[in-house]
């Protein structure tokens, strides 16, 4: 019997959620070659019967958090589980669809939240109506305890999975996710001294803290720094400034895109980004296999993939911008110290956080699934 793994979309297109499922597929095939990826697709009319629901109800309903939908789903991709010979399936960040699969075929539920830890958390899940955050919690609740075991990313998620949900202790694990890149950069020279290039990476302009990252760069600026914004992913309208540059998205599937962004972060001295709400931010990894430290903020899953004085350094959420700054100032003024943090940063990426190490962790519990299923 082989082993499937399914997620929102196509796991094999890197677009898919920032690329995790992509790059966690291609790490599975070096331990399990036969692995089959499975596409969910739903329906060409799902999108506008869920738009048409949502707002003839005033969003009491939401068909993408629908319980029956998800088990007919569940029911319609075992079918096609069992028709491709698979016996042991890995869901990623998956609830909408997979809840009650694994009551029919057994199933390895990873993920780097849970609801009830977004729900005061996220925006877009405080803003959900009763009935579907209810609906949503009981998705993702069966798709723990209905999954053979889980891994998350980040202690944040898999102690909330134990106390929210009651789930096994000994069926949770925590595994450090890897940074979504093709190929490890090499070891990067020291960069400039007389600039402090800062990179500030997000879509998201306001999660990702972005005024106060341009806040704290014209604060440096005012004080004589010499100091360097670079803003990639948002487009943000905000006055002109010599110390900030905005890229803008950067699409790094094209040859041109990944050079650029290379440019970039081999310039870079810090990764800069205050975060507001993060379960376990892609970037921070990307940022370390590159030697670069990062400057961010103590918030939901970040702790866990940044550690204080290691791989970069976290501020508590209500510190303003003149406390990155001193943050950020105190250590590039001190070149000893700062490539020492280079150096540790670099190292936290090669030991933890990349893909192959989390293979090396999660690779004998899928196993030991497939072995207890045969």
């Amino acid at each position: 019997m082989r082993l499937a793994v399914l997620a929102a979309a196509d796991p094999l297109d890197v677009r898919t959620w920032s690329g995790t499922p992509y790059f966690m597929t291609k790490t599975l095939q070096k331990k399990f070659p036969d692995l089959i990826p499975i596409r969910v697709s739903r329906p060409s009319w799902f999108k506008f019967a869920r738009r048409a629901a949502s707002k003839v109800t005033s969003g009491r309903i939401d068909l993408g958090w629908s319980q029956s939908l998800a088990r007919r789903h569940a029911r319609e991709i075992a079918r096609q589980l069992k028709a491709e010979r698979a016996g042991t399936v890995i869901s990623i960040a998956n609830s909408s669809i997979s809840a009650y699969l694994g009551e029919i075929i057994p199933m390895i539920h990873v993920s780097d939240a849970t609801v009830p830890l977004m729900s005061n958390y996220y925006g877009e899940f405080a803003r959900l109506r009763k009935s579907v955050a209810d609906s949503a919690w009981q998705l993702d609740i069966q798709s723990v305890l209905n999954a053979r075991e889980c891994l998350y990313s980040t202690e944040w998620a898999s102690q909330s999975a134990i106390r929210d949900y009651k789930a096994d202790r000994s069926r949770v694990h925590t595994i450090s996710w890897g940074a979504n890149i093709e190929h490890r950069p090499a070891l990067q020279p020291d960069p400039p001294e007389d600039l402090c290039h800062l990179v500030f990476i997000g879509v998201d302009w306001e999660r990702k803290g972005g005024q106060i990252a341009v806040d704290t760069v014209n604060l440096m600026a005012s004080r004589g720094h010499r100091v360097m914004l670079h803003i990639i992913g948002a487009s943000p309208t905000i006055p002109k400034s010599d110390a900030i540059t905005v890229h803008g998205f950067i699409d790094k599937r094209t040859e041109e895109g990944r050079a650029k962004f290379d440019t970039i972060m081999r310039q870079a001295a810090l990764l800069f980004v205050p975060t507001r709400q993060d379960c376990s931010p892609m970037i921070f990894p990307e940022a370390n296999a590159y030697g670069i430290p990062v400057i961010t903020t103590s918030t939901g899953g970040v702790p866990y993939v940044v550690e204080e004085g290691v791989n970069g350094f976290l501020l508590p959420p209500e510190a303003p911008p003149e406390a990155y700054s001193n943050i950020i100032w105190s250590i590039w003024s001190d070149q000893e110290r700062y490539k020492r943090l280079r150096r540790s940063s670099q190292a936290r990426f090669e030991q933890r956080l990349n893909w192959d190490s989390w293979l090396e962790s999660a690779a004998p519990i899928i196993q030991s699934v497939m072995d207890s299923t045969r």
